[in-house]
């Protein structure tokens, strides 16, 4: 699939899919030309060997750009998808357009979240995922979605058990190996939103 040089990217939080990004797509795709990949082990997205590191998911879409003729983007990034849209954007700035970061965050991983992060892997790989996806999708919606939209609640534990358990493992670890991209922000030239809900719990 060629896109026009400039397509507008979504990225997805850990541990959904682009399903996410529905009603993003349906709105913006009679504007522009939309792509919201599957990343790497969610999914469709690459099923490939670990270790992962968030570098690796973005040198994932660098290669689906490039296979795409895409010249730049406008891109957005959820949470962990922001987290590969800093290191995108570190990485590779000549391709980026303009830059959308919601409910993320630039700092790396505190020791205690590194260990809420392996506290998961060994959950996940010793009980799998189905506990897991009901835990989570409590914590990343905030109470008033969970009390006003309960199905919402449902989609976000199918996505989750869409995956493979080691996939989401090996994301996890990529998510708690991140680096700090703070110093790097004072270098982004290209226009830059970010949006942070007012109940996040989470970032």
């Amino acid at each position: 699939m060629i896109f026009m040089k400039h397509p507008l990217v979504f990225l997805h939080g850990f541990p959904f899919n682009s399903s996410a990004w529905d009603p993003q797509i349906q709105f913006f795709q009679s504007r522009t030309e939309v792509f919201a990949p599957d990343l790497r082990g969610h999914r469709t997205g690459p099923d490939l060997p670990g270790p992962w590191m968030i570098q690796h998911f973005a040198d994932d879409l660098k290669n689906q750009l490039d296979q795409m003729k895409a010249e730049s983007v406008h891109l957005c990034g959820l949470s962990m998808g922001g987290y590969i849209a800093l290191q995108f954007a570190q990485s590779f700035p000549e391709r980026v357009k303009s830059l959308i970061l919601a409910d993320t965050r630039p700092d790396a991983d505190t020791n205690e979240a590194k260990d809420k992060r392996y506290a998961t892997i060994q959950k996940v790989q010793k009980e799998g995922l189905k506990n897991f996806a009901k835990d989570f999708s409590k914590a990343v919606l905030c109470e008033t979605t969970l009390k006003q939209k309960p199905a919402l609640q449902h989609l976000v534990e199918q996505m989750i058990l869409e995956n493979k358990p080691q996939n989401v493992a090996m994301t996890a670890a990529a998510l708690a190996s991140r680096r700090d991209h703070t110093s790097f922000l004072s270098q982004f030239e290209f226009p830059t939103l970010v949006l942070v809900g007012a109940e996040d719990k989470i970032t």
